[in-house]
């Protein structure tokens, strides 16, 4: 991490400031996205939206369609929370590209963090093609397995990138006010 300065940028202090808060959101947005799909598992919800995506029980909003839920087979419950296991998906998704597009273009000198964060976003495409495919009756377990790794796998990078990102901050913090511990 020696090679990841104190909020060194390009343009001033506000791209890496941006960097920070688009990584710890996208970490943040991880960790609900797992919990919901977790959740939607739990409650044998996880195929309950039907394999007309992005469609989710006939709608793209099914709590703003009354008859949505009631015309699946499964409970209101469990359509919401395989839709906001795809709504936070898409949400996350937007903000790790994001950030990805930042590190590079507008933050310099983040080496470890824009490589974790490209890791962590190279690999949605995969994930989102791992979820379709697993959110069928009786998926394969390797396919299962393969997706809870994958997701594992983001949330590490992400949790790597964010780490740094704030203790770098912290470094530049120490060094402008004098104060080292």
């Amino acid at each position: 991490m020696a090679n990841e300065p104190a909020d060194a940028a390009a343009g001033g202090r506000w791209p890496a400031r941006l960097l920070r808060y688009l990584v710890t959101l996208s970490l943040v947005g991880t960790v609900l996205l797992m919990g919901f799909g977790m959740y939607s598992v739990a409650i044998r919800g996880w195929m309950s939206c039907g394999e007309a995506f992005p469609m989710c029980a006939g709608s793209l909003i099914p709590m703003l369609d009354p008859g949505a839920a009631q015309s699946t087979g499964y409970t209101a419950t469990q359509v919401y929370a395989e839709w906001f296991h795809r709504a936070v998906a898409f949400v996350t998704g937007l903000v790790m590209l994001g950030a990805t597009a930042l590190a590079w273009w507008r933050v310099e000198g983040y080496t470890l963090t824009t490589w974790t964060i490209t890791l962590a976003t190279a690999l949605l495409p995969f994930e989102a093609y791992l979820g379709v495919v697993t959110g069928v009756p009786d998926p394969a377990t390797t396919l299962v397995a393969i997706h809870l790794v994958v997701s594992y796998l983001v949330l590490g990078a992400l949790a790597v990138a964010t780490g740094i990102t704030w203790w770098s901050r912290g470094r530049r913090s120490r060094r402008h006010t004098g104060h080292v511990h």
